[in-house]
């Protein structure tokens, strides 16, 4: 008897050795029974930052030829397809119960767009006459007038073949996750549960606004495919399920559980303050 259990045993740990190894920083949450504290934390990364810039940098084979991702034009960009594909469903930030088609997405961003005319700089009482008649008839170099500048302040400059532009959603980029502190391992495991892309006015008038939230469990496939960058070691380049995993970029808290951030020292407070409370229930 003891025998044939030590079998199946065995046998269970086998089938799932693949599995794990597939998972690259394996990162199981605990079961619900085990969770000793459990905080919803919303995180930010600025992808403007110098650390963050290779989730956003687009690469390529260069010297050593092919690529072994097939994306390589950052993780927003990545995403896109991903979603444009029908791999995966976007969610409502505002209501998570609600699926978002790729049409849809469009659409949202589209709307966006013409919904975000500065209503003063439209006016037509704003401008003077003679001002409005001189910015009509301004053009560039190439051709374009002072109108498709606005529109392309607004919506970003789309690139062909993209069916909205993607640059005014690689600024900011959040997740959420449950940050559970399991009971039978005395330690913290960060379950990352959505990626929420943002829009962000590259005019830097208007506020930002929450654009779609993507499961992390339906993104996984995608994030391996796509390539994080080292600058620094050619040898080293990773996929961007590893990058999250590993925390190799540089985020702050935007809120937990309901108790959100409103300065860089605030988050900074919260940070720490979930730290220390780890590090005391560690010692206990």
């Amino acid at each position: 008897m003891k025998k044939f259990t030590f079998s199946i045993i065995a046998l269970a740990i086998a089938a799932a050795t693949p599995l794990l190894a597939q998972i690259p920083g394996t990162n199981i949450p605990p079961r619900v029974d085990d969770h000793f504290q459990r905080n919803l934390v919303v995180n930010r990364i600025d992808l403007e930052e110098k650390i963050n810039r290779p989730l956003v940098s687009t690469t390529d084979g260069g010297l050593y030829g092919t690529n072994r991702y097939p994306e390589t034009n950052g993780i927003v960009k990545a995403l896109v397809n991903g979603l444009k594909s029908g791999k995966y469903l976007a969610y409502d930030p505002d209501n998570l119960a609600k699926t978002l088609t790729y049409e849809d997405v469009v659409n949202k961003a589209s709307s966006k767009v013409e919904d975000g005319q500065d209503p003063e700089s439209s006016d037509p009482e704003f401008w003077p006459e003679e001002e409005t008649i001189f910015e009509e008839n301004l053009t560039d170099e190439l051709g374009n007038s002072a109108g498709e500048f606005n529109t392309g302040a607004l919506g970003g400059n789309q690139v062909e073949g993209e069916d909205f532009a993607i640059a005014p959603y690689e600024s900011v980029l959040e997740f959420i996750e449950n940050r559970i502190f399991d009971k039978n391992r005395s330690s913290e495991i960060n379950d990352i549960q959505y990626i929420r892309l943002v829009w962000v006015d590259p005019g830097e008038t208007l506020p930002d606004e929450n654009f779609i939230c993507l499961k992390f469990s339906d993104v996984l496939e995608t994030l391996e495919a796509t390539q994080w960058k080292n600058a620094f070691n050619d040898a080293e380049d990773r996929n961007m399920r590893e990058i999250f995993e590993e925390r190799i970029f540089n985020s702050f808290v935007l809120n937990v559980s309901g108790r959100g951030s409103r300065t860089l020292g605030d988050a900074e407070y919260q940070r720490t303050k979930l730290l220390d409370f780890e590090h005391n229930l560690w010692s206990y």
